[in-house]
């Protein structure tokens, strides 16, 4: 998972009139994923939930490049989780929305060989160009090639699956290819 200073993580974003505008005219000139990030930014998706679409990137280093650049702005803190009677909150975020690998009937990420770890991210790439034309889907594609470990692998799983579910063949076939990369995975 990409990396992060806990102020940015926890913080809110939201465009400012010359991120809009850098958007509109390109006149600014962005990486592939600094222009990504800008875009995802609606003032409501906090680090956390942006790093989601950036897997392998420092999100914290993208985020503060873009706050220099008076591209964004901070616009909330995400509230810390609430404990009452030492019982954590319940609330649902994204990270806690991700399937630990209990919740996928996995083993832990650390008893998968390395050889398994690149056959997965293999199969994942192949369904991906199988499904939709190749390399079109590339911010997936990049960032489940950006995976070093089973455990980020299985970071961008929830990704593969929302993309895959977006296609009739896809969705039809899901059931099917996720049998298949569960035996790496």
């Amino acid at each position: 998972m990409a990396n992060f200073s806990p102020p940015l993580f926890q913080l809110a974003f939201a465009k400012t009139a010359t991120g809009k505008q850098a958007i509109e005219t390109k006149h600014i000139p962005l990486s592939l994923v600094d222009r990504r990030v800008l875009l995802l930014v609606d003032g409501v998706k906090t680090g956390e939930e942006l790093a989601m679409f950036c897997v392998g990137k420092d999100v914290s280093s993208i985020l503060q490049s873009l706050l220099d650049q008076e591209l964004i702005e901070i616009v909330a803190t995400a509230a810390p989780p609430a404990t009452t009677s030492g019982v954590p909150d319940t609330a649902p975020d994204t990270l806690s929305a991700l399937p630990e690998p209990g919740d996928l009937g996995l083993p832990p990420a650390s008893q998968r060989s390395a050889k398994e770890m690149e056959m997965a991210r293999n199969f994942m790439i192949n369904t991906v160009n199988t499904v939709f034309q190749p390399n079109t889907r590339l911010s997936l594609l990049e960032a489940i090639q950006g995976c070093n470990t089973a455990t980020e692998l299985r970071q961008v799983y929830l990704q593969w699956e929302d993309t895959l579910s977006t296609s009739r063949i896809g969705l039809k076939r899901l059931p099917e290819f996720k049998k298949k990369l569960f035996t790496v995975l």
